[in-house]
């Protein structure tokens, strides 16, 4: 048998569906809560409704802000397909919604890009393909109810193996992007972050120190780099994963980075033998723990306690309750099955050679910073989307010149008169970001009075604690140049 073809073999062979379908119902409950946050901390208003202009994706200037009733309503509809997503019903469907309305709000905004927003994005793509809801999902509770046992359902061994790869390119390709000057021998920008923490318990007195910086960061770099491959060993995984548990938390606790480290948390799990959670039941049930042993007993016994009418009133709510949530199968059925058919005969005829594709882009998408010259640190040329985590520390202060060429007017414009706080910090540091909103001064200006204008930027930027220098050229006429994937040679270099 060829390589090739046992490698195919391989990723068909099947395993019990317990860990993917855990992932599922965890995973659906992480994308309640990032929808959810949405509407009760007022983002919707503040990042997407409030602001008069709006930085856009290369490719994706055509995506607008819906009015405000449509767009609440989006995040309600998210909120319910990620609640759907969790109990693994009209699972595609609620999958195929959610990746939808989650890249569209992403799509309305650069200034809120996220890297674990990305991933997120990926993920959502990979389990739109993937038969997640075979297990714990509440069509397989119920199935378990009325058989009296609980079966186990199978998925194809690629399934749980694209996962762990992409889970595996966040830590691997973090850990390469931090093979740089700044990281390796200046300990930047941890040093700078750490010295905010001193009030740490036990050991915030030590971030004081410089050699503080080089601890953390060079701990950093090795467990991005080696961790993914521990995981992947039988032997070192739970050590792996005891350091995972210690590193997010700790990240989480020093460092304002949302709910990345959880994530990271949550979907590392994936590493894990498909029959862990299993594993663990039977585990816990050893120790009279769940949910055979003493904490069931308890329960049984207040249950019996509880006066019979209610509490057949009470299982009968429960049922009510089960067989709604099953109702949108039901309702749903003929969609779901047209969903579930095509992605099994896609997967079918070009599963392996898509998952590779998937996997070459991947892989070398992260490196294309490297096709630019210059400190791509400095420039951002190719860092997004590259799983460049953590790596720099950049102040900006910007203005802008807006010069009518038929009258020679000059007028002075500084970034707050347009822009909310979180789009003025991006902007000033971004390049791609300034070219858009100097566009953006010069098409309005030129609407206004039908004059040709041009436009110049005066920003100076810090990287990583060094000295503030000049950024953009303060001679180039921004409205000349045009947004493209080529080197942005208007950055001027970061050294004089």
């Amino acid at each position: 048998m060829s390589l090739w073809n046992r490698y195919k073999s391989e990723l068909s062979e099947q395993s019990p569906a317990w860990s993917l379908g855990f992932f599922r119902f965890g995973f659906g409950i992480l994308l309640f809560f990032i929808s959810a946050r949405y509407l009760q901390y007022g983002w919707v208003q503040k990042y997407f409704l409030e602001p008069g202009f709006h930085f856009k994706h290369f490719g994706f200037f055509w995506v607008g802000v819906i009015p405000g009733p449509l767009l609440y309503s989006v995040f309600i509809i998210l909120c319910i397909a990620a609640i759907f997503v969790s109990l693994g019903v009209l699972y595609r469907t609620s999958i195929f919604i959610y990746w939808v309305g989650f890249t569209y709000f992403n799509l309305l905004d650069v200034s809120t890009y996220l890297n674990h927003y990305y991933l997120i994005f990926l993920l959502l793509f990979l389990l739109f393909w993937i038969p997640a809801d075979r297990c714990f999902s509440l069509s397989h509770f119920l199935e378990a109810y009325r058989n009296g046992r609980w079966s186990i359902p199978k998925i194809p061994n690629w399934s749980l193996w694209i996962l762990r790869f992409q889970i595996g390119c966040v830590y691997f390709f973090g850990g390469l992007a931090k093979l740089v000057p700044d990281w390796l021998f200046s300990a930047q920008p941890l040093r700078i972050w750490l010295v905010r923490n001193t009030d740490f318990p036990v050991i915030g007195g030590f971030f004081s120190y410089p050699i503080a910086g080089y601890v953390f960061s060079y701990a950093g770099l090795l467990f991005d780099l080696f961790v993914p491959f521990c995981l992947l060993k039988k032997n070192l995984r739970p050590w792996a994963y005891s350091f995972v548990l210690v590193f997010h938390i700790l990240t989480w606790r020093l460092f304002p980075i949302g709910m990345f480290p959880w994530i990271m948390i949550f979907s590392t799990l994936i590493f894990f033998p498909p029959t862990w959670p299993v594993q663990a039941r039977g585990f816990l049930k050893r120790r009279g723990i769940f949910p055979y042993g003493e904490l069931r007993n308890l329960f049984k016994t207040a249950w019996n306690k509880l006066p019979v009418p209610f509490r057949f009133l009470s299982a009968k709510f429960l049922l009510i309750l089960l067989r709604t949530l099953e109702k949108p199968n039901v309702w749903g059925k003929n969609f779901e099955i047209r969903l579930e058919g095509f992605t099994s005969r896609f997967v079918s005829r070009f599963g392996i050679s898509a998952a590779t594709l998937y996997v070459l882009i991947q892989i070398l998408f992260p490196l294309r910073h490297f096709l630019y010259p210059g400190n791509h640190l400095w420039t951002e040329q190719g860092f997004r989307f590259a799983w460049h985590i953590m790596l720099i520390q950049k102040n900006g202060i910007a203005s802008f010149q807006v010069v009518n060429l038929r009258t020679g007017e000059i007028q002075y414009v500084l970034p707050e008169s347009y822009l909310n706080e979180v789009q003025k910090t991006m902007m000033s540091t971004q390049p791609d970001l300034i070219l858009q909103f100097a566009h953006f001064l010069g098409d309005r200006e030129k609407k206004r009075t039908g004059d040709d204008v041009a436009v110049y930027a005066e920003v100076r930027v810090s990287l990583n604690g060094k000295k503030s220098l000049p950024f953009i050229d303060p001679n180039r006429d921004l409205m000349k140049v045009k947004d493209d994937f080529l080197h942005k040679d208007w950055i001027l270099p970061d050294f004089k």
